[in-house]
């Protein structure tokens, strides 16, 4: 018994000493030379043994590095995303492309994300070095525009700043004029209607370069400059002017394809001194090949009606002199209304001798809303296209009737356009 007592000391002793300290704080042996213990055994021992096993390698934290390059040239790329999917524990790529980050074990996913690239997902696994090459977007790499002289380029590579705008965008809301649909969509550009329906719209790209001109852009449709101009004004009677509108505004919305407007002088210095205030290229649809008669039919209507009013005072009638009415004065200084004063008026009634029969000034508080009629925009499109390998085609019909909200203010168009293209040599 005591000798195998002495083996397991030299054996155990020490891991089981210190065991005991760590847990229990307490450890004792007893060998019998005759002196027994409590237990009335001639050798008596309390142990607690803690058997340390080395951990798994899938649970243990990895340290990942790598380097995040581009599929096209091999070039680094700095500023992307690397996570550890599902959590916020993250990093991103340095000047060089590398990056370091440790995760929780081997059943990680690292997520690579970047500005106009595709997202890509790489388990760790047993991996301490994961490179990375991305490939770029499809939906970037086809986002083109079209710039001077009608080329088509990616919109990234422009030292420039150009806005694109589709056709569709052109047509969700259906307008009486082309122009009016791009309000809003292009940043820095301020679009204002002269007048009523049919008149003349002032586009002005990045504020007014001079006071003696208009400040239009110069447009060019299909590669063919035209003049925007707002000179398209003649006079109708003893001080009546009508504006008849610009060229653009003849254009049928549905025809375009897209829009792009070039921004400053570098974007623009093609087209010489007259595109110093922008260009806006047009360009519209064309047939294309296929095998059967294409037909597009489209129709909208919009209701328009006024939901804010301006507030003039009801008080007093027209006049400059206080107590004296004057319909042709612009100032309301005239007799108090709705307080029994009378005057002739236009629409008073005449007697027998055909003089005008004084009737009560009153007030007409819902003059203005009586006035305004519901706006309506009746828009109707058809278009037939085809084409083959040397040849395509495309005609289109378009048929617009604008109700103002001022009565009177109505606007008809009809628009015809054909577009025939054919390869004369390979």
């Amino acid at each position: 018994m005591k000798e195998r007592l002495t083996n397991l000391k030299s054996r155990w002793g020490l891991p089981l000493v210190l065991a005991c300290l760590f847990v229990s704080g307490a450890c004792w042996a007893t060998a019998g030379t005759g002196m027994p213990d409590s237990g009335n055994f001639p050798v008596a021992a309390k142990v607690m043994v803690v058997n340390t096993l080395p951990a798994s390698p899938g649970l243990q934290d990895i340290r990942v590095k790598g380097r995040v390059v581009s599929q096209v040239d091999n070039s680094a790329l700095p500023g992307v995303t690397v996570v550890e999917k599902g959590t916020n524990n993250g990093t991103v790529t340095d000047l060089n492309g590398a990056y370091s980050l440790t995760v929780e074990n081997g059943d990680a996913v690292l997520v690579f994300s970047y500005v106009g690239f595709d997202t890509q997902e790489v388990s760790v696994g047993t991996q301490s070095e994961i490179n990375i090459s991305m490939v770029e977007s499809i939906d970037t790499m086809n986002e083109v525009v079209v710039t001077a002289l009608g080329i088509e380029r990616e919109q990234r590579s422009l030292g420039y700043d150009v806005a694109n705008v589709s056709g569709e965008d052109l047509t969700q809301v259906s307008q009486e004029n082309l122009l009016s649909s791009l309000s809003g969509r292009v940043a820095g550009v301020a679009i204002n209607q002269t007048s009523g329906p049919g008149s003349s719209i002032s586009v002005i790209i990045r504020g007014a370069t001079s006071l003696t001109t208009d400040n239009q852009p110069l447009f060019v449709v299909d590669g063919v400059p035209m003049s925007n101009s707002l000179n398209n004004i003649q006079e109708r009677g003893d001080g009546n002017q009508v504006d008849y509108g610009n060229a653009i505004s003849d254009i049928n919305p549905e025809d375009i394809a897209s829009i792009s407007v070039l921004k400053g002088p570098s974007a623009a210095a093609l087209y010489g001194t007259r595109a110093g205030n922008g260009v806006v290229i047009i360009t519209t649809k064309s047939g294309a090949k296929r095998k059967d008669l294409g037909v597009s039919f489209s129709t909208s209507n919009v209701f328009e009606q006024a939901t804010r009013l301006l507030d003039f005072h009801y008080r007093y009638a027209n006049g400059e002199r206080a107590g004296v009415f004057a319909e042709e004065s612009a100032y309301w200084g005239g007799p108090e209304l709705d307080v029994g004063n009378t005057a002739v008026q236009w629409n008073s009634p005449v007697d027998e001798n055909g003089n005008g029969i004084p009737t009560p000034l009153v007030s007409y508080p819902n003059a203005m809303k009586d006035f305004m009629q519901t706006g309506i925009t009746s828009s109707n499109n058809v278009s037939l296209s085809g084409g083959n390998d040397n040849s395509s085609f495309r005609v289109s019909y378009s048929n617009m009737l604008h109700r103002g909200m001022i009565p009177g203010s109505d606007l008809k168009r009809n628009n015809l356009s054909t577009s025939i293209n054919y390869q004369l040599m390979d």
